[in-house]
């Protein structure tokens, strides 16, 4: 049964949210495409190169856990604004040739900035489009993988020309700082229904309820599925499909397209129906695609059930964070700040343990994380559902 239709209210203020998550992915999916290519250069293994996710990851968790104060400090508007310069000056720092220590720094502080664009904007298209926040989000999140799409292609372009996989970011950070001019001085539009300010003490805060926890378990598996297969697809695809560096790095944006189909038709989908059963049926589909993927060495069928996967995978993020938000709208900074700390941690661990587990059992063998990871997610959402409410 169908619920009534909520489409998002979309203003100037919600455009530049949608970019800035743009950006984001953009960052993350350039990084996925790059870091086996800067593992060639540095001469380094698996799990070091798997590092670089556990740094961008690490600050997401800092940033996250500080988001609050931040948020109170800044307004989320000119917190917004700090991730794009943190965003900016790790790309900066990632794609200056530096040695392994400077690319890790530096994925650790774009990791801080991302913390602070993504905490922001899902806290505003919250409050901002109340019962048509989950569609809303997934529309971002079509945004982020369309640029995502751009920045991963773009990393094999840029190795096919023979120019490198820098310039792909390059042309990133130079959006980042257009994004801002483009905002301007409007920072105060982003600050509705910011953190109450009981004067310095968080105490204050009203307690969160059990099932808000309940709901963080969700967010494991949505990031850390979707950050293996970012990181890591490349990867398989050389080892077993038999493709090149270049073409490899360029069939991830396989991957990004079937998360811009799965976000744009999804986002539209949750107009209409539970979210809930939506985001159960999003993680089976992205388990038995992958699966496939895993079973089989034809490169056009790993990449058909790959764009399947990603179809799947489109949909976990952005239904996960709304969920949890969802459970205190009325705290949406708090618990969208909570939440993208829990899924840092995943984006930390998943992605590590499958390069170190790789070095170990082979890449094939390690890979069983990412099926494992999305029962587990249909599972927590099937046993305590969050219900739509507004």
């Amino acid at each position: 049964m169908s619920a009534p239709v909520l489409r998002p209210a979309r203003t100037q203020a919600t455009w530049v949210a949608y970019a800035q998550m743009g950006a984001y992915g953009a960052f993350v999916y350039s990084l996925g495409a790059s870091t086996a290519l800067l593992r060639d250069e540095q001469f380094t293994s698996r799990a070091v190169a798997g590092l670089h996710a556990s740094a961008w990851a690490s600050g997401l968790v800092v940033m996250s856990a500080a988001n609050r104060r931040v948020t109170r400090r800044l307004g989320r508007g000119g917190a917004m604004r700090l991730g794009s310069v943190l965003m900016i000056m790790g790309i900066l720092g990632y794609t200056s040739a530096g040695p392994t220590m400077v690319t890790l720094t530096s994925v650790f502080i774009a990791g801080l900035g991302g913390a602070l664009m993504v905490a922001g904007l899902s806290a505003f298209l919250a409050v901002q489009q109340g019962p048509s926040a989950p569609a809303a989000v997934s529309e971002a999140n079509a945004m982020g993988a369309m640029a995502g799409l751009l920045g991963a292609g773009g990393v094999g372009v840029g190795m096919v020309l023979a120019l490198g996989w820098r310039p792909a970011l390059w042309l990133l950070a130079g959006t980042l700082v257009a994004l801002e001019v483009w905002r301007g001085n409007r920072l105060a539009a982003f600050n509705i229904a910011t953190p109450a300010r009981v004067g310095n003490s968080d105490i204050a805060q009203p307690t969160l309820p059990r099932l808000f926890w309940w709901s963080l378990l969700v967010m494991l598996p949505a990031a850390g599925v979707e950050y293996c297969v970012a990181l890591w697809s490349a990867d398989l695809l050389r080892e077993f499909g038999g493709f090149e560096d270049a073409a490899a790095a360029v069939s991830l944006t396989v991957v990004v397209t079937g998360l811009i189909v799965g976000r744009i038709v999804g986002s539209r989908l949750a107009e209409r129906y539970s979210p809930e059963k939506l985001l159960i049926v999003a993680f089976a589909v992205s388990t038995t695609a992958f699966l496939v993927v895993w079973a089989i060495n034809i490169a056009w069928v790993m990449l058909v059930f790959l764009f399947v996967s990603g179809c799947g995978i489109a949909l976990h993020w952005p239904l996960a964070i709304a969920r949890t938000i969802r459970v205190v709208p009325e705290q949406a900074d708090r618990a969208s700040g909570i939440g993208l700390l829990v899924a840092g941690v995943a984006i930390m661990i998943a992605p590590f343990a499958l390069g170190a587990l790789a070095d170990v059992v082979g890449l094939r063998t390690a890979f069983l994380i990412v099926p494992l990871l999305s029962v587990f997610g249909a599972i927590m959402v099937w046993v305590r559902p969050v219900r739509l409410t507004g």
